[in-house]
């Protein structure tokens, strides 16, 4: 198994997410999970986490019940926790309190290290021309924001072939113009923009190593922007 699927537990400083950050709640021993969202929390405290309106939730949600909480971390990780239940509310909202965790266990399912940045592009498909932001990049791939207001954004599709033209900042700028597939629309809750999962075809052999030393020199001075506050 390549070195960079293999799980590592870290410090619960190292959760990396957000308030509305998507989560799988399994309550141990009940062979059932939910879907959950991260409400807010307390560090080394509690963690709050929405519940879903389905009736039997009541059921396997009480005080002291162990929970195993799943999530994928704003940089791209599976991560997964266990925990315990010290209450839970089911009217008005219907959110649950678990203990803050001590450390997680780290799974990296992506080949390259992904890396936080903002950079104005531009991106191609069939002979449509539209800006672009670029919101994280690794060598498999970036994550882009477009403005709903541009026509071309709503004929964009999962699966369309792209290309993408940016220049990375540094000391000696350097201009990229790389070709990908679009893998993901992803979720987001400000409808003036859309964003979209960008894999890289393969590049090569100068650009790939030009863009591996601008992520990790990126990653020495960057530090996440939705990482939880100790």
């Amino acid at each position: 198994m390549p070195s960079e699927l293999f799980v590592r537990i870290v410090r619960s400083q190292e959760m990396n997410i957000a308030v509305g950050s998507k989560a799988v709640v399994e309550p141990q021993g009940v062979g059932e999970r939910f879907a959950s969202r991260f409400v807010g929390w307390s560090p080394h405290k509690y963690m709050v986490l929405s519940l879903p309106t389905v009736v039997t939730v009541r059921d396997h949600i009480y005080d002291g019940k162990k929970l195993v909480i799943r999530y994928m971390s704003c940089d791209g990780l599976v991560c997964g926790f266990e925990t315990v239940v010290q209450g839970a509310v089911f009217t008005p909202q219907r959110i649950v309190l678990v203990d803050y965790p001590s450390k997680i266990a780290v799974h990296n399912i992506r080949k390259g290290k992904r890396v936080s940045v903002f950079i104005g592009g531009e991106i191609t498909f069939a002979d449509k021309n539209c800006t672009c932001y670029i919101l994280d990049i690794s060598l498999d791939g970036c994550q882009i924001a477009m403005d709903t207001a541009h026509d071309c954004v709503s004929l964009l599709n999962i699966g369309d072939g792209v290309v993408v033209q940016f220049v990375l900042p540094g000391l000696e700028p350097v201009k990229y113009s790389l070709s990908g597939t679009l893998t993901r629309a992803l979720d987001q809750k400000n409808e003036a923009c859309r964003h979209f999962g960008l894999k890289f075809a393969p590049m090569p052999d100068s650009e790939s190593k030009n863009l591996e030393s601008y992520i990790t020199d990126a990653e020495r001075f960057m530090t996440s922007s939705c990482s939880l506050d100790t």
